[in-house]
């Protein structure tokens, strides 16, 4: 404080000047500044309270929020979860039905056709006719079913029967007939079909009425 004889700064706690030596004036207290300094610490201290008091709320209001959504949720996602663990090895344990269609052993293919082939008889009329058809190797190995009508100057002299036969490896089916004729035949018609008795393809052919082999 200052001496207010000699303008002297002293310590707080001097009572005399440490220059002149005169008496120093305590300092005195302005009781409202106190006042109004403990109401303004009041007040900040009451509105820290109530933001504090704020937060809390705030906070207990979002994890009571959680709370209700885990409870009410989680435990349906629970059951769900296991329902459908429960229902994948209930399926899992139950026998499967078989959905596998079943394979034909032998299959003839719709594009099937007569290619060319050869008819061949005997030095004989008695002799029987043989009739080599040719349908393409890929087919090797497949079940057909072939009719061949034989005639002479308009006259069958056959019935026409329906022979069952397999592709040979050479692309071939190799058929002859089921007697022998009186006559040579003039001509030929060739029915083929496959393995259900569906016509794939027919074919018509002159033939020389003499023995040896034709090819057409």
């Amino acid at each position: 404080m200052k001496c207010s004889n000699c303008n002297e700064e002293n310590s707080e706690t001097a009572k005399f000047c440490k220059k002149c030596g005169a008496p120093l004036k305590e300092k005195t207290i302005n009781h409202g500044d106190m006042i109004n300094s403990m109401n303004d610490n009041k007040a900040k201290s009451d509105n820290t309270t109530k933001i504090i008091i704020i937060a809390l709320a705030i906070v207990a209001v979002v994890l009571a929020g959680a709370f209700i959504y885990l409870y009410a949720f989680g435990d349906s996602g629970a059951n769900d979860s296991s329902s459908n663990s429960a229902g994948s090895a209930s399926q899992s344990s139950a026998p499967q039905a078989n959905t596998e269609t079943p394979k034909t052993a032998q299959k003839t293919t719709p594009s099937m056709r007569i290619l060319g082939g050869s008819f061949s008889t005997g030095s004989a009329d008695a002799d029987k006719t043989y009739a080599q058809i040719y349908v393409g190797k890929e087919h090797a190995g497949e079940s057909v079913i072939v009719q061949i009508y034989y005639s002479r100057d308009g006259s069958n002299l056959n019935n026409g029967n329906m022979v069952p036969a397999n592709v040979h490896s050479d692309g071939y089916l190799y058929i002859s007939s089921a007697d022998a004729y009186k006559y040579y035949p003039d001509h030929a018609t060739i029915n083929l079909y496959d393995s259900s008795s569906n016509l794939m393809d027919t074919q018509s052919v002159s033939l020389s009425p003499t023995s040896g082999t034709q090819t057409f």
